[in-house]
C-alpha cells in the first residue's frame, strides 16, 4: 500500500511540476506593427496564458486560429489594426478563451468576428467603419462583450446569429453592476439577434442607429434590462418571428433595471409581430408614435407600464 501511495504522489508531483512549468512558460510577447511587426507572425508560437502586447497601425487581417486557446491579445490603449483586405474580418477569433482588448479596428467587412465555435472577451475596443457588422458573433460561437464603442458600420452594430450567444455589457449572468457598451450611428440595427441565437443585453447605450436599437428575429430570445434606447431610427426593440424579449430580466429577475429613453425613437419604444413575445417591464421606452405597438394579433403581449 505504501509503494502505490509513493507512485500516486510521484505522479501528482510530476502533474503539478509540469503546470508549473507551463504557468512559467507563458509570458508577454511585444508586437510593435511601426517597426515592422505582426501579430500574425507571432500567434503561432503562442502557448496557453500567454499575452501579446501590441503598438502601432497594423494593417494585416488578424485570424486567431482554432487551436489556440487563453491568450490575450492587447492594444494597450493605443494600437489600431487597419485591415488591408475589406473582405474579411479586421481580427476573427476561432480559438477558445480568447481576450481582445485595447483595440481600434479601423474597417473590414466586421471589426471583430468570433466564428466557428470560437470564444471570446471583447473588452475595450474602439470598433468603428466596418462594411457590414461592427462585431459579429455567429456559428455557436460564445462572446462576452464589454467597455467596447461600436460606431458607423455599414450595417449592424453587433450582429448574433447561428445558434451563437452572447453577453453584452456583462461579463457573467449574474452580473449586478454592468460594463456598458457604446453602440451608435450605425448604418443597421444596433444590436440584431437572429437564428435561434440568445443574448444578455444589460446596461449598454444604444443611439442614433439608423434602424432599430434592437432587433430579436427568426426564433431568437434576448434578455434586455437596464439599457438606453435613443434616437433610433425606427424602434427602440423590434421583436418578430417567434422570438422573445424579455424586459427587466422578467426571465431570470437578476438585474430588474428597466430600459429606458430620453430622445424618443423615430416609431415606438417597442414593437412586436409576426408570433413573437414579449414580457415585463417596458420602462420608459417610447418612440414618436408611442411606447409600443403590439397590434400584430399573432404577438404576445405581456409587457407592462
Amino acid at each position: 500500500m505504501t509503494k502505490w501511495l509513493a507512485v500516486l504522489i510521484s505522479l501528482t508531483s510530476l502533474g503539478l511540476t509540469e503546470q508549473q512549468r507551463q504557468a512559467d512558460e507563458s509570458r508577454p510577447v511585444t508586437v510593435d506593427c511601426n517597426a515592422g511587426g505582426a501579430i500574425n507572425r507571432v500567434l503561432k508560437s503562442l502557448k496557453p496564458g500567454d499575452v501579446v502586447l501590441v503598438q502601432g497601425r497594423c494593417l494585416e487581417n488578424v485570424v486567431i486560429q482554432s487551436e489556440l486557446q487563453r491568450i490575450t491579445i492587447d492594444g494597450q490603449g493605443t494600437a489600431t489594426v487597419k485591415p488591408p483586405d475589406a473582405r474579411q474580418p479586421a481580427i476573427q477569433v476561432l480559438g477558445r478563451e480568447i481576450r481582445i482588448k485595447g483595440f481600434t479596428t479601423d474597417g473590414g467587412f466586421s471589426g471583430i468576428a468570433i466564428n466557428r465555435g470560437g470564444t471570446a472577451i471583447v473588452d475595450h475596443n474602439m470598433i468603428e467603419n466596418a462594411s457590414e457588422m461592427g462585431l459579429e458573433v455567429s456559428q455557436n460561437s460564445f462572446g462576452r462583450i464589454i467597455n467596447n464603442t461600436i460606431r458607423h458600420s455599414g450595417v449592424d452594430g453587433i450582429l448574433v446569429l447561428g445558434s451563437a450567444s452572447a453577453h453584452i455589457g456583462v461579463l457573467r449572468t449574474d452580473d449586478t453592476v454592468p460594463s456598458p457598451n457604446s453602440i451608435l450611428e450605425n448604418g443597421g440595427d444596433g444590436i440584431r439577434v437572429l437564428r435561434t441565437s440568445t443574448a444578455r443585453i444589460i446596461g449598454n447605450s444604444l443611439t442614433g442607429n439608423r434602424r432599430s436599437g434592437l432587433s430579436v428575429q427568426q426564433a431568437s430570445h434576448a434578455d434586455v434590462a437596464g439599457n438606453r434606447f435613443d434616437g433610433n431610427a425606427e424602434h427602440g426593440i423590434r421583436a418578430v418571428g417567434n422570438s422573445a424579449v424579455n424586459l427587466a430580466d422578467s426571465a431570470m429577475g437578476l438585474f430588474t433595471q428597466p430600459n429606458t429613453t430620453t430622445v424618443p425613437n423615430g416609431l415606438f419604444g417597442i414593437r412586436c409581430e409576426s408570433g413573437a413575445h414579449v414580457d415585463g417591464p417596458i420602462g420608459s421606452l417610447v418612440g414618436k408614435n408611442g411606447a409600443k405597438d403590439v397590434s400584430d394579433i399573432t404577438c404576445i403581449d405581456r409587457s407592462t407600464r
